[in-house]
């Protein structure tokens, strides 16, 4: 044992993070576990020697903050599959594993940006921390997402997005773990210490001041609103899958409109997949034999509902026919016309679709032989007029697209809708915590786009979020229900984010990175013969620091 040689704990402070990290999912909600997990995080990375540690640390971190973070997906297997509860455990340990991988991609480039290209730790963490959160996974969430319950330290998400939120909490976490006991010590005497603690107590105020200025804001808006009926038919998947329960589901949905209608309101809306008939997908008039009928006699309409349409019958080379179908969503007018549908662009990895299927046909018909679930070919905006002649433009994101910015973007980009809605189906997760991060993830949406979002959830949260990603309102129960909402319909121009997306940050935080390496080539290329050239190519940190504690400067 080498004496006074120091104990790398960076391994246990990586899984500590990790576990703060996860801890602030529901129905833990320690909030706090969001930055002090990125903290620690960050701590652990500062003493990373090497690329492949940096990945590892990355890892042991994301995988530690899966297995907390999704802890509803062992019940989820035991209850829909007939996998042992010894079988959901090692699927959830690989999910959560297998998420993980992005991160140690990420952290191992926050390394290799850090110690051999001498980018600041800060810079470097922040921009491994931004990329990780734009590649796909499964389960999709962030930093700022979880922390859309405080949602005055994420208004910043119409200009930079739910990701770029969260670069730049991991730039503040990154700044701040380069506190230690050395420069507290040195408060007094050094100036860099002063400005350095400074720093990381500073950062959140323009951020701050920012999200009050826009909470106040969307609070104080007086736009025309709807008045809109979320309706669930509390329906568990396996009553829906046989067809001898469909009439009284159709039945349940029909009362709870009832209800809403009899309170006033402009459209009803009905949760993913509610209609229990399958329906072409071409159709344009909603069944009328008493059976399958959407609306009776009581009943006025307009109604946006969620089916599962069938598409045209395909010839597969063998000779056999396969019939594809979409999760789709449309309007019935009072008259009995249907909207053309709205067909969910994202499905489910494993749940809805094979991932890669869309790009390779044969991997898809390997899995899904006798046909499956396809994504929709284009994106549509729903519309329907109300009272006072205004016209509803609904962007709808279908189940969990309300988790994904980048469709968010391309539906206000290219529809400008004055409403979202979601329709969703969370009786796959019942009895566990995932609707309610559901919902919190979906907060992010209605910040970025600065449009209300409201959600009609089967067994999960139906809610409205207000422009501000203020919770305005919000229903859970295992009952069939209607809760009644009145969001406002904004018409404002894109916001920042929506037209730009990620990609200024990126570019700004890529710039920032290569900076000490264009500084050092072209000084090497000024001065090739002298010292400090020599001193300048040499790959030593010893040398060249650039975390903000480690000088005298800030």
């Amino acid at each position: 044992m080498v004496v006074g040689a120091t104990r790398d704990n960076s391994l246990l402070r990586a899984a500590a993070g990790g576990l703060l990290f996860g801890l602030a999912t529901p129905p833990t909600d320690v909030l706090l576990g969001v930055p002090l997990g990125l903290l620690l995080l960050a701590r652990a990375l500062r003493s990373a020697k090497s690329v492949r540690r940096g990945a590892l640390l990355g890892i042991v971190w994301a995988t530690t903050a899966g297995l907390i973070g999704m802890r509803f997906i062992p019940s989820v297997i035991t209850l829909f599959t007939d996998l042992g509860q010894v079988a959901a455990i090692a699927a959830h340990l690989l999910l959560s594993a297998a998420q993980s991988l992005w991160w140690g991609l990420g952290m191992g480039l926050c390394v290799a940006l850090h110690r051999r290209l001498h980018t600041a730790f800060e810079i470097s963490f922040a921009l491994a921390v931004l990329v990780t959160l734009c590649m796909p996974n499964v389960f999709v969430w962030s930093p700022a997402g979880l922390l859309s319950p405080w949602p005055l330290f994420v208004q910043s998400a119409d200009l930079i997005g739910e990701r770029g939120v969260s670069a730049v909490l991991a730039f503040h976490m990154a700044l701040a773990s380069a506190i230690n006991r050395n420069v507290l010590r040195d408060l007094r005497a050094k100036r860099g210490a002063r400005r350095l603690v400074l720093c990381v107590l500073l950062l959140p105020l323009p951020f701050v001041l920012y999200g009050l200025s826009a909470m106040t804001r969307y609070a104080n808006d007086d736009g025309p609103q709807a008045r809109i009926g979320l309706v669930q038919a509390a329906i568990h998947p396996q009553y829906r899958w046989k067809a001898k329960n469909w009439p009284r589901i159709l039945d349940t949905l029909r009362q709870q409109t009832r209800i809403a209608e009899a309170a006033g309101v402009d459209l009803t809306v009905w949760p993913e997949a509610a209609y229990p008939y399958p329906l072409r997908h071409d159709a344009t008039r909603a069944p009328r034999d008493e059976r399958r009928r959407l609306l009776d006699d009581q009943l006025r309409g307009p109604l946006l509902f969620g089916l599962i349409s069938m598409a045209p019958p395909t010839r597969e080379p063998d000779g056999r026919y396969r019939r594809d179908r979409y999760n789709s969503a449309t309007i019935l007018s009072s008259d009995g016309t249907l909207q053309p549908s709205y067909d969910k662009m994202e499905l489910l990895w494993f749940g809805e679709t094979v991932p890669g299927g869309r790009y390779l046909p044969w991997l898809r018909r390997m899995f899904q032989r006798s046909g499956g679930l396809i994504p929709g070919a284009e994106l549509r905006a729903l519309r329907t007029a109300i009272a006072g002649g205004v016209e509803l433009r609904i962007g709808v994101l279908n189940c969990y697209e309300d988790t994904l910015p980048d469709l968010g973007r391309r539906i206000a980009q290219d529809l400008d809708p004055n409403l979202l809605v979601n329709v969703t189906n969370d009786a796959w997760f019942i009895g566990t915590a995932e609707p309610e991060l559901h919902l919190r993830l979906s907060v992010m949406r209605a910040i970025e786009l600065r449009r209300d979002l409201v959600r009609s959830v089967n067994l999960g949260v139906s809610a409205w979020v207000d422009a501000g990603g203020r919770i305005r309102a919000q229903q859970a129960t295992s009952e069939p229900s209607a809760l009644i909402v009145t969001p406002r319909l904004r018409n404002t121009p894109a916001t920042l984010y929506a037209r730009f997306g990620d990609l200024p940050l990126l570019l700004l935080l890529a710039a920032a990175a290569c900076t000490p390496w264009l500084r050092r080539m072209f000084g090497a290329n000024n001065h090739s013969k002298g010292p400090a050239s020599a001193g300048e190519q040499d790959g030593s940190m010893g040398r060249h620091s650039a975390a903000l504690g480690d000088s005298d400067r800030c």
